[in-house]
């Protein structure tokens, strides 16, 4: 695994004065609706074409706008991927990234041979050890004063992982109560050592502890309470799509507000994403504090002025009022 850390990894730090946003996102159920609840679905992931592979509505958008940052003359946000699928899925995946016009800097999938090699097939299904690894690895080599964003999701322990990674960069826990938490987890020992290892390396590299993770998302895709991951950490946030995602990152300047429209845009046009859905992830948006009311009555007047997103009037006008009468009610709410 080191040495595919390597390959992917490829920031030169000592040439770098880069202060701008790293972002990393898992692949399955994170940026692809991959579905392997039976054995029949989960043979048939390694064989779909390109062309076949789903998004998750709303991500490639996202994805396609973090990358653009906050434009001009700012270099293009690096994006990485990494997917507990096995190494064979990276052609496939690639060509699905260029299909939906996402630049990227790195996929890092899982060694399955190996691990089928030695019978390690507890390794295959277990993605603690391998994605926290390859997290502080990546800190290790990227630029000193970067920042980081983490996209999972909760179908298995993104949040926990990345909650724990954010601990490690602030230097909240010291290595050997990593390792112990790591052995109580059940961590394969080959992952430890090289947990270990990067632990070292990332002390050797001139990182100093501090709140490099801004912000953890997690799409709620198994529908599971908010408040189970945000337990975890005051940096999660989880997310019922991507247009909450959208409205969050364009909250942080991590996405322009014209970004913002084109992620809405593509949400509606490509995903049916219709008055309800807008409605009911605002209002969620404000149960959980995560906007205010203002903020929620400035993104529906940028919305409605001018019809940036080239809509038909009769949704921009339905919009409009479902979204009134939503803010309406929540001013009547102590």
């Amino acid at each position: 695994m080191l040495k595919s850390l390597e390959n992917i990894y490829g920031l030169k730090r000592s040439n770098s004065k880069y202060d701008g946003l790293v972002c990393t996102f898992d692949l399955d159920k994170t940026y692809l609706d991959t579905r392997f609840e039976s054995l029949r679905k989960l043979v048939r992931i390694p064989f779909e074409k390109a062309e076949e592979k789903r998004n998750i509505p709303g991500v490639a958008a996202v994805v396609r706008e973090l990358r653009r940052g906050p434009g001009g003359q700012h270099p293009p946000v690096p994006i990485y991927f990494i997917s507990g699928s096995p190494e064979g899925m990276h052609k496939v995946v690639t060509e699905k990234l260029k299909l939906d016009g996402v630049g990227f800097d790195g996929i890092l999938f899982k060694n399955w041979r190996a691990a089928v090699k030695k019978f390690q097939f507890k390794k295959i299904i277990d993605k603690i050890g391998f994605k926290l690894a390859a997290l502080i690895y990546a800190r290790s080599v990227f630029p000193l004063k970067s920042q980081e964003l983490l996209f999972g999701d909760d179908s298995e322990y993104d949040a926990t992982i990345y909650s724990l990674y954010s601990d490690i960069v602030a230097g909240a826990l010291e290595d050997y109560e990593v390792l112990t938490i790591l052995k109580k987890w059940n961590v394969a020992p080959d992952e430890m050592d090289l947990i270990a290892h990067n632990l070292k390396k990332l002390k050797e590299s001139g990182h100093k502890p501090r709140d490099a993770v801004q912000r953890i998302f997690i799409h709620l895709e198994q529908k599971t309470s908010a408040h189970l991951h945000t337990t975890l950490s005051d940096k999660v946030v989880p997310t019922q799509n991507y247009f909450q995602t959208a409205v969050i990152l364009y909250k942080m300047d991590a996405i322009t507000r014209p970004g913002l429209f084109r992620i809405i845009s593509d949400m509606i046009r490509n995903y049916q994403f219709g008055v309800n859905e807008f409605t009911s992830s605002t209002e969620d948006l404000l149960r959980r504090g995560l906007i205010d009311r203002g903020e929620a009555r400035k993104l529906l007047k940028n919305v409605y002025k001018g019809n940036p997103l080239a809509l038909p009037r009769r949704i921009i006008s339905d919009l409009r009022s479902d979204f009134i009468r939503t803010l309406d009610t929540f001013s009547r709410v102590p």
